[in-house]
Order: C-alpha cells, then structure tokens, then sequence
C-alpha cells in the first residue's frame, strides 16, 4: 500500500517508475544501473565493486584494508565468476522485467536460443489475463500491478543449470 502512495505521489510530480524500485524525471534514468538492467558491460572500480564484460562477473573485495594493500603488491583483489549461458539468461530475465523496458523477446530468441513464449505459453496467456503482463512490439512488459511480483514472475522464467 506504502508503494501505491509512494508511486501516485511521484507521478502527480511527473516522475516516471522506470524500474520496480527506480524513479526519474523524464530523460533521467540512471546511467550506471541501467546498465545492469540493459545487460550492457560496466567496469567497477574501487573496494565492494563489480564489473561485468559479457562473459563474466568480477567483484572487488570489500574490505579497504586488504584492497589497498592487494593493489601495492600489484594483485588484483577480486573473484571473478565465469557465467553459464544459463547464468546470463536468467540474470536477463530478473533485471529485464524489472523494468519499464521488459524483456525483448527477439533478443531472447537470437541470443539464448529460449523462446519464452513458446517454453512458458500458458504461464504468459495468464499473466496477460491477470493484467500482470502486456507483449508490446515483441517484448513482454509488467504493468504497475506485475511490478509487485516482478521476481516471482522473473524465477517462474528461469531455466535450470544442466
């Protein structure tokens, strides 16, 4: 209900939900964190940040302390996690649906080879029925009411490690 108020509040001062937990002005959006959601590549730089090239998922240690003296003896001080093909669709499904933008189903097609509609036909009739979801210009999309099960909806989706 606090969300309900939060997001009527916001709009009646034209700002726009353009992530489950994101507002802006128009033209505003976060550059940093709609990279993540827009599966784009970013470089984190510092103790506690996190890179992602594509491929795999790199986090700094978090520690001040040991990330500077790792950097005086010339060692990189993160863990770098390669990701499965499985990995990087389901990190596609839960931050794409988060957002205003949803999840292009072209792009699931030709880059995983996961035809979602085909896979999850009867799940995506209900969530169309329920008003949870909407396909606009092959993409599926949450309404306002499928932002609050947004990773619900997103894991329904996943697909399991072979």
């Amino acid at each position: 209900e606090q969300l309900h108020i939060l997001v009527a509040q916001l709009e009646s001062e034209s700002y726009e939900q353009y992530e489950v937990s994101n507002f802006s002005l128009p033209g505003y959006h976060s550059k940093h964190n709609s990279n993540y959601w827009k599966n784009k590549r970013y470089l984190g730089v510092g103790p506690s940040a996190h890179s992602y090239n594509g491929l795999s998922r790199q986090y700094n240690i978090n520690n001040n302390h040991l990330y500077l003296s790792s950097l005086k003896t010339r060692k990189i001080p993160a863990t770098c996690e390669i990701l499965t093909r499985e990995d990087k669709l389901n990190e596609y499904l839960l931050t794409s649906l988060r957002t205003a933008w949803g999840a292009n189903l072209t792009f699931l097609r030709e880059e995983f080879g996961f035809d979602l509609e085909n896979t999850h036909e009867e799940y995506v009739r209900i969530l169309k029925e329920r008003r949870l979801a909407t396909i606009n210009n092959n993409t599926l999309v949450l309404t306002k009411t499928g932002f609050l099960l947004a990773d619900k909806i997103a894991s329904d989706f996943f697909v399991v490690k072979s």
